[in-house]
């Protein structure tokens, strides 16, 4: 049987990867934290976190995660049905993992929506979304938009729209360096933009349209969507970016569209199979706000 008080804060210090911030977080000392996940590693007689900086968790630590943030929802549903029952007073809690993109756009309400209606502090892991199928696996997250319509064993995967990405440009960048229009050769000779060093859909468009790959361009590294927006309106690099993000410039006139070609991505929303009323108004809750917002993949 589980003591749920060490379970807790080895969940926590997983979380925050840090023994200190666990501690914060459930008023506890760090000596107290420390001592209680030492005595959940002796219990189970195997370790659960790897004391490097950051702190990070074992196979074994990731499914205890996972197994704790199910049974915080388990135990919100049966307060709900249940009100007589002594509540800790504190927040309940869920992990997602999102793309930035979906996160600067269509996903921004979810977190206030969640809040609102649900009282869920919710935590957000940021990746890219080729790469956020790996939290699930993991057992961090409870939820994750990724390019995968296949679900992953234990998880149901449901379409969410599909999100459209375009080429854009200050006028000044285009005069400059696209004078004769977008080819390879001027690709090649003018800076990029990545959100990082996996920025796979950047490669993929300028693998697709001009047969480019990486290493064949100079490109900067900023890892925030709207960073793409500004280093573009800036001048100093091209940006491949959600239409709607650059809808406000391109009405202004402080960007342009040197091209025409399009990237239209799928995006799908992975959720644990578990029964809970909780955990079904979170889907719910990221789920319409994709249908209003994002155009539905054709089938």
């Amino acid at each position: 049987m589980l003591d749920y008080k060490l379970l807790q804060a080895c969940a926590e210090v997983i979380r925050h990867a840090s023994f200190e911030k666990a501690a914060r977080e459930l008023g506890l000392t760090q000596s107290a934290i420390s001592q209680r996940v030492k005595l959940l590693e002796d219990r189970l007689g195997q370790p659960l976190i790897i004391r490097a900086k950051p702190i990070v968790a074992t196979a074994a630590g990731q499914r205890l995660l996972q197994h704790y943030q199910s049974v915080r929802l388990l135990e919100q549903d049966l307060q709900d049905e249940l009100p007589d029952i002594p509540s800790d007073g504190r927040f309940g809690q869920v992990a997602l993992a999102v793309n930035a993109d979906s996160l600067a756009t269509w996903f921004a309400n979810v977190p206030k929506r969640l809040f609102h209606d649900l009282e869920l502090l919710v935590h957000l892991t940021v990746d890219d979304e080729s790469l956020n199928h790996q939290a699930l696996l993991d057992g961090t997250v409870l939820g994750a938009i990724s390019l995968q319509s296949t679900p992953i064993q234990g998880c149901r995967a449901r379409p969410l729209g599909k999100m459209r990405y375009v080429m854009v440009v200050s006028p000044e960048f285009e005069d400059r360096y696209f004078k004769d229009g977008v080819t390879a050769d001027a690709l090649r000779s003018c800076p990029a933009v990545n959100f990082s060093r996996y920025d796979e859909l950047q490669n993929q468009y300028l693998k697709t349209y001009f047969g480019l790959n990486p290493g064949d361009f100079p490109a900067h590294t900023v890892p925030s969507s709207q960073g793409f927006v500004t280093v573009a309106e800036q001048g100093i690099a091209y940006a491949v970016v959600e239409i709607h993000q650059a809808e406000e410039g391109l009405r202004t006139g402080k960007l342009v569209q040197p091209c025409p070609h399009v990237i239209d991505r799928p995006l799908y929303w992975h959720h644990r199979t578990m029964k809970s009323k909780l955990l079904d108004r979170v889907n719910e809750a990221v789920l319409s706000e994709a249908r209003r917002f994002l155009p539905a993949i054709e089938s």
